[in-house]
């Protein structure tokens, strides 16, 4: 949709051309520009997991390895070592569907559109041809609504973390407990910086999703190790 279709409150009005941030940057992208690549995707499902993975495999090796091994043995008994591994694919799933979204975003929005991508969704007035509406991005308002998306991708994304929390900590008790602080930490950045603007929760994103790789990795690691694998 064209970008004069957007439109905002009245007190945030603005040139379509400007929409979205401070500086003029575009937020719509034009019908020539309109193109999406499965590769980050596809990279993002990859090299994420695997460094997640790579931490995980750093606590059993450098931490109380011998203790893990014993609980290990005994999760296996239990043939619990399933459990573990579905928790993993959760994980997975969730991820995946949360960031699939990301390659249609591409086809209508800039990437230095600002806080205009803050939008999980675009409404529009009447039929199939009337104009488009996002976010208030401006004062109070906008802190409000892009405090709340914080809120709201945090739902979105740590069904892993409430799932696997206690199944993980069987194993790897403080470890565990040493993600969860981490990751709660990296959530309230993510809120905090979120009300600044858009890509100022990048931080707060990077410091909980690792919290979340890792969790993910510890439950791997434990699959596999049931599995004798």
């Amino acid at each position: 949709f064209p970008a004069s279709e957007l439109v905002v409150h009245k007190r945030c009005e603005r040139r379509a051309s400007k929409m979205g941030s401070d500086n003029g940057a575009k937020a719509v992208l034009s019908e020539t520009e309109k193109k999406a690549s499965l590769v980050p995707f596809v990279i993002f499902q990859i090299v994420p997991p695997a460094i997640g993975f790579g931490i995980a495999m750093a606590i059993f090796k450098l931490g109380a390895t011998a203790s893990y091994e014993s609980k290990i043995k005994t999760m296996a008994s239990l043939d619990l070592q399933w459990a573990m591994l579905s928790l993993y694919i959760l994980g997975r799933v969730i991820n995946m569907v949360n960031f699939l979204p990301t390659i249609f975003k591409s086809k209508i929005m800039s990437a230095d559109a600002g806080n205009v991508r803050s939008n999980p969704f675009i409404y529009c007035i009447g039929g199939e041809t009337a104009q488009k509406v996002v976010f208030v991005d401006e004062g109070p308002i906008g802190q409000y609504n892009r405090a709340n998306r914080s809120l709201q991708h945090m739902i979105e994304n740590f069904g892993v973390i409430l799932a696997g929390l206690f199944a993980a900590s069987t194993i790897y008790p403080f470890p565990v407990f040493v993600i969860t602080c981490i990751f709660c930490v990296g959530r309230i950045i993510h809120l905090i910086g979120y009300t600044g603007g858009y890509g100022k929760h990048a931080p707060g994103f990077t410091l909980s999703f690792i919290c979340t790789l890792t969790l993910e990795g510890l439950l791997a690691v434990a699959a596999l190790k049931g599995f004798s694998v």
